[in-house]
């Protein structure tokens, strides 16, 4: 264990040699002055942990060997006690405005000069490890707050990304969506339209039946109705219309037959008009049907999910 350093400034040899049997000479690492002139020089080269310094000196007294220590930059961290004879409260006053820890009146006895030395060397060490900690703490601090700058900015180009990609998936949505209510309308129109070719067909062909029988072109318009009727089933265009809303919620006729597999395609599309946040006007146009009828479609449907009544079909469609 290294030993604590005390420079002794004392012009009295009798004096240096007090202090150091009083400290005990294996305690402490000592070195020695008669004279205050030559402190600053001795205690850069001696790097001393405690001063010792006498107030009244023939050459440089204490005072002015105080004020060139605590002048040096490199000195002014190291505790100074001062040790004087003199009574006046003046010299004590200047003692510590000049950056002296304590204050010893001689003659000085070895209980307090124990007592004094340690509390000063003690509270210096803590001093330093308090100064180093909070030199620690502002470099940490630097860091931490260099990092967060990074963090702020690297969350602000993920926010601005996120942001971005939001809008264009939104836009994307609406364009699918757009495009799938166009198909579907057009689908459903184009089986309302066949629907109609088939009954003048039908009727034509009745018609005829009545005038000629055996006519041969009653047994082509036969034909001509049974390619109009498959035309016209409903599976065809709901293949179209699932791939579609595939695009959009890749996951929501899976989870959907999952819950019910026993839907019917029109169950099915009312179920994704749903999903699609249409309204009930928007679906009975698309559908080519009465609010009356479609009310009536839903109410079944809610019924064949086993809903209860207080769960609302809207809410429990955007749930799956």
């Amino acid at each position: 264990m290294q030993l604590s350093k005390i420079l002794i400034v004392d012009d009295r040899q009798f004096d240096r040699l007090l202090y150091r049997e009083y400290l005990g000479n294996e305690n402490f690492e000592y070195q020695e002055l008669d004279d205050g002139e030559k402190i600053v020089s001795t205690a850069i080269e001696f790097k001393p942990d405690l001063v010792l310094l006498d107030w009244q000196m023939p050459c440089v007294g204490g005072l002015e060997a105080l004020r060139m220590l605590k002048k040096n930059k490199i000195l002014a961290h190291i505790p100074v006690i001062i040790i004087t004879g003199m009574e006046d409260e003046k010299v004590l006053e200047n003692a510590f405005d000049f950056g002296s820890v304590d204050f010893i009146n001689k003659p000085v006895s070895k209980i307090e000069l124990n007592s004094r030395v340690h509390s000063a060397i003690n509270l210096a060490e803590a001093i330093t490890t308090i100064t180093k900690q909070k030199n620690e703490l502002n470099d940490l601090n630097k860091i931490i707050t260099m990092q967060k700058n990074e963090l702020e900015k690297s969350l602000l180009f993920k926010t601005q990304q996120l942001d971005q990609n939001k809008s264009e998936f939104e836009e994307n949505i609406s364009e699918k969506n757009r495009k799938l209510m166009g198909k579907e309308i057009g689908a459903t129109k184009l089986v309302n339209e066949v629907k109609n070719l088939r009954q003048i067909v039908n009727e034509c062909r009745i018609e005829l039946r009545k005038e000629n029988e055996s006519s041969k072109v009653l047994r082509k318009l036969q034909m001509l109705e049974r390619n109009i009727s498959k035309l016209s089933a409903e599976d065809d265009s709901l293949d179209d219309f699932k791939e579609m809303l595939e695009t959009v919620d890749p996951v929501f006729y899976k989870r959907l037959s999952e819950i019910s597999p026993n839907l019917t395609p029109n169950e099915m599309k009312n179920c994704a008009f749903i999903k699609m946040n249409l309204d009930n006007y928007e679906v009975s146009r698309i559908l080519n049907v009465e609010l009356k009828s479609l009310q009536m479609t839903r109410y079944r449907l809610k019924k064949k999910l086993n809903l209860d009544k207080s769960v609302s079909l809207r809410e429990f469609i955007h749930s799956v």
